[in-house]
Parts: structure tokens; sequence; C-alpha cells
């Protein structure tokens, strides 16, 4: 991926699915994977939601229980909000999949996220 990236590719693009490298990465399990898209590619790839699910890169890595990816996505500032089709958030995803820990760890990223963007809303 890095060679092909390094040669002109696109790490950004979406298939016919709408799912990005991302979302394959994450589907893989593959942290380095995961740790070189979100160093190399736009930001705005964190949100993008596929198609079918209208799932996030984050929303299948709480699904699959991946706290480390999980980690990665919420520290490179992947919304803890945004929902799937079915109304969803990452920290639902999880309580779904019975991973307690990382649901409890999304729900108090969730707060964080929530404080931190009505603050920058009051400074403006």
């Amino acid at each position: 991926m890095q060679e092909l990236h390094l040669g002109g590719a696109d790490i950004s693009a979406q298939d016919s699915s709408g799912c990005t490298l991302l979302h394959h990465a994450v589907t893989a399990g593959s942290k380095e994977s995961v740790r070189y898209i979100l160093d190399n590619a736009p930001g705005d790839l964190l949100d993008v939601a596929e198609d079918l699910h209208g799932e996030t890169a984050l929303h299948r890595a709480a699904s699959l229980c991946q706290r480390t990816i999980c980690h990665f996505l919420v520290e490179a500032g992947a919304s803890l909000m945004k929902t799937d089709l079915q109304g969803d958030t990452p920290k639902n995803r999880a309580e779904k999949a019975c991973d307690a820990e990382l649901a409890a760890y999304l729900e108090n990223r969730q707060h964080y996220q929530m404080i931190q963007r009505e603050d920058q809303e009051t400074a403006v």
C-alpha cells in the first residue's frame, strides 16, 4: 500500500459500495495499514460513511471489537456522535458486540468530544 501511495495512488478513494481503504484496513484488522492511512490521508476520510450500512471506519472497528484501532481513529479525530443508517453511534456498535469496556471508552471520549465542540462554538 505504501509503495502504491508513493507511486501516486489515491488512498482516499472509495470503491463502488462507498468503502474507503480505511474501511478495508479496519475490516482486515491491520493496525499498520490503519496507522499509515491516518498519517497520510485527508482528515475528512475519518467520517466517510459507506453506502450499505452508513458506517464509518470507527463504527466498523467498534463492531469488530478492535480496541487499538478504535483508539487510533478516536485520537485522529473520528466523530463519536455520527450515526449509521440504524441510528447507532460507534458506542452503540460496541455495546451490540458485547464489549462493555470498549463501549465505556467510546462513551467517555464522546462526552469529551461534545464538550470540546461546545467550547469551540463558544469561542467563535
